[in-house]
């Protein structure tokens, strides 16, 4: 329908509601850090050794903080702000991969892979840095000369990059061309520690999917969008109906599962306000059925998680932040 010079579609989410797993509530199992020396926690990764902290929000000297991931000691705070050599502007931490955390910089446009044994050196060592030559939202490192690219601005949201060939691939939630895809589409974009499979969620809706990593391109496994929300598209431009829908704020994989931190909007406001971070998990089985739903008992900023077990570890508010885990086999998964 043509109204003025403007196109307006209007969808509706009849028929996408799937019945829920009833509710229940996970307790915690163990503290591992009682008190975090930050201002606001961003990514929580995990090595065999090592917890790893995101602090690139405080400012200042050293984004990166290191615990020992059994007694939960701090056991240093490095990494430099700068535009000099071993240097970073906007650090980011993306996936591990044989036990090595990938750290990379989309303004300077550079990455490293920090070892579980070396990571205080590495982190600053120019020597250990790469470079990559396009503009991304988020990067996984796959081998040398090869890694995955996500740029949500572009006709299709991926890109597997090796040293002889480019591949853009993937799919957006909705098939519908709209100019704010950064804005609606965004999400954990995370790769399976030991599998070549990964995980493609969206914050803004109810939204995951899997694809494999082939040779040449990456290969959809599965979608589920069980809550497809109302929304409008006028000139080119998504918004929501009504109230905003749930979506998926954090990735992990455990030995069984895969885990979601999922924002109820109802109860849980956007932003960087850790008194209305999430309080739920989603758990999916590999085959992208959701099994189970828990209430945490406290709101979680981030998650993380190695796949070798049904564990996984939280930073939760309380009201202090500190890092606790949670073991699914305590309550009989």
């Amino acid at each position: 329908m043509l109204i003025f010079a403007t196109m307006l579609m209007v969808v509706s989410c009849g028929g996408w509601e799937k019945r829920l797993p009833v509710r229940k509530p996970l307790p915690i199992t163990a503290i591992i850090a009682d008190t975090l020396f930050t201002s606001f926690p961003g990514t929580l990764r995990v090595n065999s050794k090592h917890l790893m902290l995101d602090c690139s929000f405080d400012g200042g000297e050293g984004f990166l903080m290191i615990y020992d991931r059994e007694t939960g000691q701090q056991l240093d705070r490095i990494g430099s702000f700068g535009q000099g050599p071993g240097e970073w502007v906007t650090p980011f931490f993306g996936n591990v991969i044989d036990d090595r955390l990938v750290v990379f910089d989309v303004s300077k446009r550079q990455y490293l892979l920090a070892s579980a044994d070396n990571m205080y050196r590495e982190v600053s060592d120019p020597d250990a840095i790469e470079k990559f030559d396009q503009d991304i939202y988020w990067f996984i490192y796959l081998e040398p000369q090869r890694y995955i690219m996500v740029d949500l601005e572009k006709e299709y949201p991926f890109k597997l990059i090796s040293k002889d060939h480019i591949e853009s691939c993937g799919k957006y939630p909705f098939q519908e061309t709209i100019n704010n895809t950064m804005a609606r589409f965004q999400g954990p974009f995370v790769k399976h520690p030991q599998q070549d499979i990964i995980i493609y969620a969206t914050s803004r809706n109810m939204y995951l999917a899997m694809y494999r990593i082939g040779k040449e391109k990456l290969e959809l496994v599965w979608e589920n969008q069980f809550e497809k929300p109302d929304y409008i598209i006028t000139d080119n431009n998504l918004r929501w109906v009504g109230d905003q829908p749930n979506g998926v704020w954090r990735v992990v994989f455990t030995k069984d599962f895969i885990v979601c931190l999922v924002k109820d909007f109802q109860n849980d406001a956007t932003g960087r306000d850790p008194r209305t971070a999430p309080k739920a998990v989603y758990l999916f089985d590999y085959e992208g059925k959701l099994r189970h739903i828990f209430d945490l008992p406290h709101h979680s900023v981030c998650i993380a998680a190695d796949a070798q077990s049904n564990s996984f570890y939280s930073i939760c508010v309380e009201p202090d932040y500190r890092i606790v885990m949670y073991d699914l086999s305590t309550v009989g998964l």
